[in-house]
């Protein structure tokens, strides 16, 4: 999961990418880069570093990239940790392109041996599976970009290739700005658009809308699943679907990673969690469910919380208190950074909890790590009882799309029912959302839930060479994970 912002035809572009960067932050905190062209002498300015966006560029930076075109990426790792040589974009000066990807492709491994069997003149300089994509498309390119037909030639070429998930946004060196989606939509990807000064109609591409309603884009609307667009240095904009299209938008932007004033799908994040507590609440009832108090986990869960809480009429309360200078643990390096950051993140206002039975929301559980220890804290703290329910379904499966859960043996939930979850994690209960009602609270007719039902909405036969990289890659970091298993797929 990363972040993607594209700016044109603006004087401040990069400085407008820094500013989207900043809005896009929760979607990648391992490094950011932001890629310039000056159009009239033909040149790429880069720069990008490790850490937090507001960290990385400063005012020296604005004046040295230059241009009214730019491209920015905040990158979320799940392939090569902290290298820095996988932070993007990434530029072939050559054919005068640069790219910023979000996504993951599951048969890069087997393209990039094919790009290299197949073409002399490419190569690779890190393993990022971004890199694939930019080779192939200079690949299908031959030659530098005449126009937009012949890059989305190339694009529609390279699409047909990759298997797996991909938001593009791409510079060329005539300060022309293109993007594309995976033709099941499965990351998302906004366009927009606004006056400037002068009259002229500015563009922006971002992966979420609150990014560019920030920027003053206000009008917005989704690029569809294998949706290609370009926009001219002179304002010219083409778009064109490039192939068969399906629509699977992964479950887990409305449900953890978009920010609560994005929109996806037409569905407000903020109504599609608020509707995950409502509907959970019924089935709470149901299941005759009482609670003195209910307690959000921080951040993302506070919405749904606030809706369990009216509907079932408990008091509502704030008192897990978040340390606001930890990182969100869920994105973190590695298990141990993830273990070691929630002992810092959260206290519990003891007081408050000595003697009650505790309505504990959180909007996931993956690995456990953040549950195990928040019931621990509850605990410590006085609580009567603690009841766990999450208002995204048990986690069973990988995600082999950009989410970082690459193995079944990382996820709690696999091979265990919820009292067998409650006894590991000392809670008195666990209760899960159902499948059902997470699809009518985002309110789609379709949704990516490989992770959930083992169902995906591509091909995975490549998953296991994907994922026995992926578990060597965190051998090499200090993070074991095991080998996958056989699953199944939609195809």
């Amino acid at each position: 999961m990363c972040g993607l912002i594209g700016i044109a035809r603006t004087p401040e572009a990069a400085y407008e990418a820094f500013l989207g960067l900043m809005n896009l932050q929760h979607r990648g905190q391992d490094g950011a880069g932001i890629l310039t062209v000056d159009s009239i002498k033909g040149q790429f300015s880069l720069q990008k570093g490790s850490g937090l966006v507001e960290n990385i560029f400063s005012e020296r930076t604005f004046r040295n990239l230059k241009g009214l075109s730019a491209i920015g990426h905040t990158r979320y790792a799940t392939i090569g940790r902290r290298d820095p040589n996988l932070l993007q974009p990434f530029i072939n000066d050559h054919f005068g392109i640069g790219i910023g990807h979000n996504g993951n492709i599951v048969n890069c491994y087997e393209l990039k041996e094919e790009l290299l069997k197949n073409d002399k003149n490419c190569h690779f300089a890190t393993e990022s599976d971004s890199e694939v994509i930019l080779n192939l498309i200079t690949y299908y390119l031959k030659t530098k970009p005449k126009d937009f037909s012949h890059l989305f030639s190339a694009i529609e070429k390279t699409m047909k290739d990759l298997i797996g998930s991909y938001s593009v946004v791409g510079l060329l060196k005539d300060g022309s700005l293109f993007g594309f989606r995976d033709p099941n939509g499965i990351r998302p990807m906004v366009l927009g658009k606004r006056k400037n000064n002068a009259g002229e109609i500015a563009f922006a591409i971002s992966s979420e809308s609150a990014a560019l309603n920030y920027l003053g884009y206000n009008d917005l609307e989704e690029i569809q699943p294998a949706e290609a667009i370009y926009i001219s240095a002179k304002g010219e904009m083409h778009r064109k679907i490039l192939t068969k299209q399906s629509n699977y938008p992964c479950m887990f932007e409305w449900v953890y990673f978009a920010r609560v004033e994005s929109q996806m799908g037409n569905t407000e994040v903020y109504k599609a969690r608020f509707q995950l507590g409502a509907i959970l609440a019924e089935y709470l009832k149901n299941k005759n469910i009482t609670a003195d108090v209910v307690l959000p986990v921080p951040e993302t869960s506070r919405i749904a919380a606030i809706a369990i809480a009216e509907s079932m009429n408990i008091p509502f309360r704030e008192l897990l208190i978040k340390n606001r200078y930890v990182n969100r643990t869920f994105i973190l390096d590695d298990q141990q950074s993830r273990k070691e950051a929630i002992k810092r993140k959260l206290y519990p206002v003891a007081s408050e909890i000595a003697g009650k039975r505790c309505l504990v929301v959180d909007d996931s559980i993956v690995r456990g790590n953040t549950a195990i220890q928040i019931v621990k804290l509850i605990k410590q703290a006085g609580a009567k009882e603690v009841i766990l329910v999450s208002t995204c379904p048990p986690i069973i499966s990988p995600c082999y799309y950009g989410i970082d859960f690459p193995s079944t043996n990382e996820l709690i939930a696999h091979g265990h029912n919820e009292e067998e979850i409650a006894r590991i994690m000392g809670a008195d209960k666990v209760i899960y959302q159902t499948v059902e009602g997470l699809k009518k609270a985002l309110e789609q007719n379709s949704l990516c839930t490989g992770c959930l039902t083992q169902e995906y909405p591509t091909d995975i036969v490549h998953a296991i060479t994907f994922e026995n990289k992926r578990t060597e890659d965190r051998k090499n970091n200090g993070d074991c994970m095991p080998q996958v298993n056989s699953i199944k797929n939609k195809n």
